[in-house]
């Protein structure tokens, strides 16, 4: 009976973030899209081109919203003036720019 249970469990708790994925956009996602921020500065560090980074993006984000999303992040991070960031810097600038952007559209709805 423990291992029925546990296997229901468990099987909930797997089956709950995958439907969570399907249902919401990278787009909307602030914390992902820091998440995405990191991975792109690692990108960099590796000496991805962003020509390269923008191809393998299109492979992982189809969606209109989340492929603009994520192209504007790499535009920023490759820029040529941008600033050398480490993934941490760059998760928590990206999120923090998503943040207050959100912010600012709630409150002009009001």
């Amino acid at each position: 009976m423990k291992r029925v249970v546990v296997t229901a469990l468990v099987a909930l708790c797997v089956a709950q973030p995958a439907t969570q994925a399907v249902a919401q956009t990278v787009s909307d996602q602030c914390s992902a899209l820091g998440d995405i921020a990191g991975q792109v500065v690692g990108w960099r560090a590796h000496k991805k081109t962003k020509a390269q980074a923008l191809d393998q993006a299109a492979r992982y984000y189809k969606g209109p919203a989340d492929r603009a999303a994520v192209d504007a992040i790499i535009e920023k991070i490759f820029a040529p003036d941008a600033p050398r960031m480490t993934p941490d810097q760059a998760n928590m600038a990206i999120t923090a720019e998503c943040l207050d952007r959100q912010k600012g559209q709630a409150s002009s709805a009001q």
